[in-house]
């Protein structure tokens, strides 16, 4: 019977499901579901909250819109840029962290900007524009600099890129540099942007590591860095909500003291990022210092970036968008 009704709330998702609504679905009683989600909150399993009179909306941990008391739920993206976030992951023993791994950038931050993220990992410009537009979360440490590139397939000039993101930001600035007046399509995943240059859809691609040394072996490539130097890719941002909740600071101790621990536990990383991203040992080793990992983020170096793709904050604007440790 819990199994059964945990498997409910879970399919309910971000909606979730009214405690009435699970008395019908298999005629159980009020007493006995009331019960059991009852077990289940004291769990950790299920939140429950009132919404009307005494209906109650339960939503399941990990698509709950609100904190769980001692719970932290953090997104990433599907690279590598995030060990100082895996080795949080795997030692914060105070609270229970939920990983969560995305395709997409946009997914990501939205998610975060709307409450069913605590804390996620996605580029400085678009958690910048979320925080501009929602004014829910900010940015409050860096993670990974550098990283990115552009691999070429046939000649000519439709390129591929996710959206909003440092890797069309830098594609943006190549063209300009190059003086090229090309078309950007935006996928919502690295494997199917790779597949359609592989296809010749089109013609090249901005793309982050592990992918980008991998294709090396196949196309040529150019580095960001070696044409406009160092530059942040993906940042840490939370939701406000959180910024000054003991279980997001407990994580970001942790978070920050992870960083010296990177190099002496590479190893373990490459495993565990093998695993969650279903990527061969070989290809993360070789990408491993892509990045440059660093929880610090010069205020001076974000706002040059912002102001390069074109957006110059005033102070109250910085304010909005940047909470820096």
């Amino acid at each position: 019977m819990k199994e059964r009704i945990l498997r409910e709330i879970r399919k309910a998702g971000k909606n979730g499901i009214l405690q009435g609504e699970l008395t019908k679905l298999y005629s159980f009683s009020k007493s006995t579901v009331s019960t059991v989600l009852k077990t289940l909150e004291e769990e950790g399993e299920i939140v429950r909250v009132h919404v009307a009179g005494k209906s109650r909306r339960i939503w399941g941990v990990e698509n709950s819109p609100f904190p769980v008391k001692g719970h932290l739920r953090i997104g990433i993206l599907k690279a590598i840029e995030y060990p100082a976030v895996l080795l949080a992951y795997l030692d914060c023993r105070e609270i229970k962290v939920h990983l969560r791994l995305y395709n997409s950038a946009f997914s990501l931050t939205r998610d975060l900007a709307e409450g069913y993220l605590d804390a996620g990992c996605s580029p400085l410009i678009t958690q910048t524009l979320f925080a501009l537009v929602y004014r829910t979360i900010r940015i409050n440490a860096g993670c990974g600099y550098n990283g990115g590139g552009i691999v070429f397939g046939k000649p000519g000039e439709v390129f591929g890129s996710s959206e909003l993101s440092s890797m069309e930001y830098n594609l943006h600035r190549y063209m300009d540099f190059k003086g090229m007046r090309g078309v950007i399509r935006h996928f919502p995943s690295p494997q199917r942007m790779i597949k359609a240059l592989e296809r010749g859809e089109i013609n090249a691609i901005a793309i982050w590591e592990p992918y980008l040394t991998k294709l090396a072996e196949k196309y040529r490539i150019v580095r960001f860095e070696e044409m406009f130097g160092e530059y942040p890719c993906c940042t840490l941002a939370s939701n406000t909500r959180m910024e000054n909740v003991e279980e997001y600071k407990t994580f970001l101790r942790r978070y920050i003291d992870a960083f010296a621990e990177i190099e002496s536990r590479k190893d373990e990383l490459i495993s565990l990022e093998s695993q969650l991203f279903k990527i061969p040992k070989r290809d993360i080793a070789r990408a491993f210092h892509g990045f440059r990992y660093d929880y610090r983020l010069p205020r001076e170096l974000a706002l040059s970036t912002l102001e390069n793709f074109g957006l110059r904050l005033g102070r109250e604007l910085e304010e909005c968008v940047f909470n820096l440790i």
